[in-house]
């Protein structure tokens, strides 16, 4: 694939941070051809790679306009920063590829609810808005999540995240042929629970190709942990997860026993329960909880009391990771 033809999207393109990235790999990767064919004995051709070859769609009017600028000023500092001189016409041009809209739910007839339209490229990158599926109300309000609902229904659960709208989106495209490959970020509970779903479409009409399971992501100015998951329609013959070749990258982002295919026990039906439920934020960082067992109260009860352990699936069948809560009921 010529990198001057490649065409990207990015559906929630926030300020144009991935796409950023993407227009100096691609310009890198044509400027390294470049270089190539002039050692092998051809004259030097003009780079074509830049901006019109990316595309954008964002549902805020500000961060729409700001991503355009932030590609635009991004290939005029490569180009000038890689030896190909200053630009004739350095002003920032308008890009009719962005688009300002709602990736997932086209509400222009309120009353006839539609799927938005993306545009055919090449590839989809991006890092779609994370929510869970109970904080959904509050966030966007009853009648936009009534509709998102009705309209997605066969495709993504309703209790899945916002993000996994995004996958199953890129997914169709991609099966239709109007997109090669995807990669996008998602919340580490795609790989269970309603979220997975998506997965499990992916892999029914192509495959995982690449899966970061765990990986430390700065959000909001807080450190959070997502997965990284890249998709096709099963062309790609090598698979890598968390940087490992693999033979099969299965739905929970895993390589080993599949498990998302274990099926319920007669034999342990009434033996086992959901487990606690937390009534509210009362997590406590590891460091702050070491303190607080060590501390001795007045009152001569050790803090152990209520500052315990508290570990959910996740933590018992993925990755053992050390988290304390505030629980006064075992007081």
């Amino acid at each position: 694939m010529v990198p001057g033809n490649v065409q990207v999207l990015d559906p929630a393109c926030g300020s144009g941070n991935f796409l950023y990235v993407t227009l100096q790999k691609l310009k890198d990767l044509e400027k390294e051809v470049i270089l190539y064919a002039m050692t092998q004995g051809f004259p030097a051709f003009i780079p074509h790679v830049g901006p019109w070859q990316l595309h954008g769609i964002e549902i805020n009017p500000y961060a729409f306009e700001l991503a355009q600028m932030s590609v635009w000023i991004g290939y005029l500092q490569w180009i000038r920063n890689n030896g190909f001189g200053e630009p004739e016409d350095p002003v920032l041009r308008p890009m009719d590829t962005f688009e300002c809209k709602d990736a997932i739910l086209d509400l222009s007839d309120p009353e006839n609810p539609q799927e938005p339209e993306w545009p055919k490229v090449d590839f989809i990158v991006g890092n779609p808005p994370f929510l869970g599926g109970k904080k959904m109300r509050a966030e966007l309000g009853d009648e936009y999540v009534e509709k998102l609902f009705e309209l997605w229904s066969r495709r993504v659960p309703a209790e899945a995240d916002l993000c996994c709208y995004w996958f199953e989106k890129a997914r169709s495209l991609i099966e239709t042929g109007l997109c090669d490959r995807a990669g996008l970020l998602a919340t580490q509970g795609i790989r269970g629970g309603a979220s997975r779903k998506v997965l499990n479409r992916i892999k029914e009409s192509g495959n995982i190709f690449f899966a970061e399971s765990d990986r430390d992501w700065v959000l909001d100015g807080a450190m959070v942990h997502v997965s990284m998951v890249g998709f096709d329609s099963g062309d790609e013959n090598q698979r890598l997860l968390d940087g490992l070749q693999v033979q099969e990258i299965h739905q929970n982002l895993s390589a080993r026993v599949n498990t998302t295919q274990a099926r319920p026990l007669r034999e342990n039906l009434s033996l086992a329960f959901m487990g606690d439920t937390k009534g509210g934020e009362f997590n406590v960082e590891l460091s702050a909880a070491a303190a607080l067992l060590q501390e001795p109260n007045p009152h001569g009860f050790p803090n152990s009391d209520v500052v315990r352990p508290w570990y959910n699936v996740a933590n018992l069948t993925l990755f053992r990771r050390e988290s304390f809560i505030v629980d006064s009921e075992s007081r």
